[in-house]
């Protein structure tokens, strides 16, 4: 097999490019479950079939992100793909624990991110991730963060994260794949 750069980069304006996550969906459901996936010409997502109830957590400004790193073996000559996404939610209560709780058991998440330039990103599409990190706290100021910190989800994937490409509406990539799919 051959490997080669098949384009450019270049600098845009430099408006337009916002750091930081709006919001995450995450699959769940008793018996959950990714079966299968399609992409285009470009290696976007476009439609993505399986169970489960993809929840939605909207959040707060500034306050979560997505990262991927690699891992290089030369000897094995073999690369993995680890992303991650840390989150904090506020507000300590039942409900918030609890879900810190469930996530913290989950072993194979699947996690749909909507990053502040508006683009989808599908992460941990082939291994799922699990939490490695976290803290519930309530704080010690006034101003403190009461509810959950750091909130780190792992993973290790043979290819990069991928983009969604969404040419109607997000839930439709996953309704018409056997999702049910909460806004």
């Amino acid at each position: 097999m051959s490997c080669y750069l098949d384009q450019d980069f270049t600098l845009d304006c430099r408006t337009g490019s916002s750091g930081g996550l709006k919001q995450i969906w995450i699959l769940g459901q008793s018996g959950y479950t990714i079966s299968g996936y399609t992409t285009n010409a470009n290696d976007e997502v476009v439609s993505v079939s399986g169970s489960g109830t993809w929840h939605s957590f909207q959040l707060p400004k500034q306050s979560a992100s997505l990262t991927e790193t690699i891992a290089v073996n030369d000897t094995a000559m073999s690369v993995t793909f680890q992303p991650a996404v840390t989150i904090n939610l506020p507000k300590l209560d039942y409900n918030l624990r609890k879900v810190f709780v469930d996530l913290v058991s989950l072993n194979d998440i699947y996690l749909v991110a909507l990053d502040n330039n508006d683009r989808y990103w599908i992460v941990f599409l082939e291994n799922g991730g699990v939490v490695m990190e976290g803290t519930l706290q309530t704080g010690q100021a006034y101003t403190d963060l009461n509810g959950v910190s750091g909130l780190v989800i792992n993973g290790g994937e043979p290819t990069s994260i991928r983009e969604i490409e969404v040419t109607t509406t997000i839930d439709a990539v996953f309704t018409a794949g056997g999702f049910t799919w909460n806004p």
